[in-house]
């Protein structure tokens, strides 16, 4: 990437009087070691891991990331199922779903904070151990009333790498490098949707609904362990007291007054993230209602059986990776040339003896491609709609998955980016 700065030497012939010259030579010592300590700055590292250690971490953070969204569908397969073990309605039944998606709503909030202010990995093992003791909760559920109260467990345990994961990122990548690895990190998050039906699919069919929570307990026990023994500690502020690293979004510690999770909310009165925010939610609140109705499209339009059903989510699946990796090189893309452009400029109209050129690119720039991702998702949304209302081919509905997949994925990278820079 172009840099952001650049420092111009000159040298002059001064033949003003004594005065002056000690004066300008004072200030020239005072502009050496200006610059000297700005090199030495700029030569330390942002972060200090080596390049295998940063992608070990992206990929334990995107595994983290999965599980939250693969427990939450890979219970819809066998909604059904439990509904008829449980004696219970199909409306009390849909408790189960709706109270993970709340807690998983509100718990990021609390994790966030904890996170900023203990460091990421503690937080991250005691979220780990609560989903697992709420996936062993939910495996011995005897009652509705048991099942809801262990699903709320689950998503509590499940949402702190929604919340902190991208903050680890943050910790380790500088703001140009940040986009593409945000789009590794958030494959976990967006394959679970499509994993997830595919996975509990053939667990229930062939071992029971309990079953899907003893794996996910399975899961969360691994996670548990892998995050305890091999991912390092990240957060900026804790790693610069044992590590020289550069002084950039480094936050500083807040008391317990000052961690309030509530004081996040006050975020909403900035009119760009509430917008941003909107904008993202109504995609992943369609994408879900997406998924839950392509379950019920598979099984009673196309006549599939439950197993087989969840095959036909590996479409999305593909279609988030896919768009995963495209959008985020592409924000980074958009950040380099927008710099480029801004440096160029700059040039041009520096005044005559300035000694260095700073650029400020805006954090809008990273949306200069959301409407490509936004329209893949619109049109397979629509189309896809269409097949299977008039009973259409199964093939083009899979297609429109893809789409689906990918314009969310990629509009998912545009705004993420944006949000965190």
């Amino acid at each position: 990437m172009a840099d952001t700065s650049e420092s111009v030497h000159t040298s002059e012939l001064s033949l003003s009087p004594t005065h002056h010259s000690t004066a300008a030579s004072q200030k020239s010592n005072i502009t050496k070691e200006a610059t000297n300590a700005s090199s030495v700055e700029s030569e330390l590292p942002y972060a200090p891991f080596s390049a295998k250690t940063k992608a070990m971490i992206v990929a334990i953070t995107a595994l983290a990331g999965l599980v939250s969204p693969l427990s939450a569908n890979m219970y819809y397969p066998s909604i059904q199922v439990v509904r008829e073990d449980l004696h219970t309605t199909q409306s009390a039944v849909t408790w189960t779903v709706t109270a993970y998606v709340l807690g998983s709503a509100i718990f990021p909030l609390i994790w966030s904070n904890l996170a900023d202010r203990y460091g990421r990995k503690p937080i991250y093992i005691i979220s780990m151990l609560v989903f697992t003791c709420g996936s062993i909760g939910c495996a011995l559920s005897k009652s509705l009333v048991a099942l809801i109260i262990s699903r709320i467990i689950q998503a509590a345990g499940s949402s702190s790498v929604q919340s902190a994961g991208a903050g680890t990122i943050a910790d380790i990548y500088a703001r140009e490098q940040r986009g593409t690895a945000l789009g590794i990190y958030t494959l976990g998050p967006l394959l679970g949707p499509c994993l997830g039906p595919l996975i509990g699919g053939y667990v229930g069919q062939n071992a029971g609904w309990r079953w899907v929570f003893w794996v996910l307990a399975i899961l969360g026990g691994v996670m548990t362990l892998v995050v305890s023994f091999v991912l390092p500690e990240t957060h900026r502020r804790i790693v610069s007291q044992k590590h020289e690293i550069q002084q950039i979004s480094i936050p500083p510690k807040l008391n317990i007054k000052e961690n309030n999770p509530l004081l996040d909310l006050a975020t909403a009165r900035y009119p760009v993230v509430v917008l941003a925010l909107l904008y993202f939610s109504m995609m992943f609140g369609t994408n879900y209602a997406n998924a839950t109705g392509q379950s019920l499209a598979y099984e009673n339009t196309y006549g599939l059986v439950q197993g087989t059903s969840g095959l036909c989510f590996l479409a999305s699946g593909v279609g988030s990776i896919f768009g995963a990796i495209s959008g985020g090189r592409t924000t980074d893309l958009l950040l380099r040339r927008m710099t480029r452009i801004l440096i160029e400029r700059a040039k041009q109209n520096r005044e005559e003896g300035a000694t260095s050129i700073n650029v400020l690119v805006p954090a809008e720039v990273r949306l200069g491609a959301v409407w490509v991702g936004t329209t893949s998702f619109i049109a397979g949304i629509v189309i896809s709609g269409w097949l299977v209302d008039k009973h259409l081919s199964l093939a083009g509905v899979l297609v429109m998955q893809f789409c689906i997949g990918a314009g969310m994925a990629f509009t998912f990278q545009s705004i993420a980016s944006y949000l965190i820079d």
